[in-house]
């Protein structure tokens, strides 16, 4: 690739990553890489080390089926590719397949492949991409992985651009962060703050299938539950997946009731509004909310909508 070529490349893919939500930046890039470098599939994602092994947390599947991730999750021990990557951080490692390929590769076309892993430094997650062509493309050669090798530290960097961004954005919305999941309860379209925010709530999470507290939830496409820091939310996708929307608490020792009657009251509702939804009585919310306004120490509606957004009515 020439320099001008490589150059036009990275601008684009940081270009990109200003204008686009995750889901169609991690397409975008991978259109634009593959005006340089054919491939067939893609896997990209967000993945947590747990005793040296690999644990995905959020997969972008390109050109493969929703059932890839959980095939791969079944033989995960074994895979000696996976296992190359995550020991050589920001190597990207070639494969490419022997006249008998393994199951999984036989499956899914597999022939040749670039893997690349990189640590992402403000989360202590990993990001992952692994490019994927089929018996109709040549096998990736030494110079694919070369350049490929140079080019992902770039991409990595892109893609925290965006992720920030879209972090920054939710951080704006009362603190609350989004994810698309798939209809096998995989994260497919989440940021890293996602992904850390998720797991200090289900601290039994490392990745795969999400818990089964909300695997009913992510079924039938729609409900809510509250957590210890958390309420979460999910409600209907495309393609059979689902939107899982987290809505962090205050955390300035509110009880749920108080945090659900105070941000009802902040969003515009009257007393007798919530009371009627909660199934309360006016002076019950107007004591809830006395509470509140003792707790958080504000005044009025407006500092108290400030307090629960983490604004100037904030107190550690």
């Amino acid at each position: 690739m020439q320099l001008s070529t490589l150059s036009s490349l990275l601008l684009a893919w940081h270009r990109l990553s200003a204008q686009s939500t995750l889901e169609n930046f991690r397409s975008g890039a991978l259109a634009l890489l593959e005006a340089h470098l054919p491939i067939s599939a893609a896997w990209w994602g967000v993945a947590h080390l747990r005793s040296g092994s690999p644990r995905v947390l959020q997969s972008y599947l390109h050109r493969l089926p929703a059932g890839f991730a959980d095939d791969w999750l079944s033989s995960a021990e074994i895979d000696d590719l996976a296992q190359t990557v995550i020991e050589h951080p920001g190597v990207t490692v070639r494969y490419n397949g022997y006249e008998t390929p393994e199951e999984f590769d036989a499956n899914y076309g597999i022939v040749s492949a670039l893997s690349t892993a990189a640590p992402a430094e403000d989360t202590g997650l990993v990001h992952f991409l692994s490019i994927y062509r089929d018996d109709s493309l040549p096998l990736f050669t030494e110079e694919d992985r070369a350049l490929v090798e140079l080019l992902m530290p770039h991409l990595f960097l892109a893609e925290e651009k965006q992720a920030l961004a879209t972090w920054q954005s939710e951080q704006a919305n009362a603190r609350q962060l989004t994810a698309t999941v798939s209809k096998h309860a995989w994260l497919e379209q989440a940021t890293p703050a996602f992904c850390q925010v998720f797991m200090a709530e289900f601290p039994e999470w490392f990745g795969g299938h999400l818990p089964n507290t909300l695997r009913r939830m992510i079924h039938i496409g729609a409900g809510q539950w509250q957590g210890r820091t958390l309420d979460v939310s999910v409600s209907q996708g495309k393609d059979g997946g689902c939107q899982l929307s987290l809505q962090r608490r205050a955390s300035l020792g509110l009880t749920r009731r108080e945090e659900t009657v105070a941000r009802a009251y902040a969003a515009g509702g009257s007393h007798k509004e919530i009371a009627r939804d909660l199934g309360l009585k006016p002076a019950t919310v107007r004591g809830y909310l006395q509470q509140c306004y003792l707790k958080l120490n504000v005044s009025n509606k407006v500092s108290l909508g400030d307090a629960l957004r983490g604004g100037s009515g904030h107190r550690p």
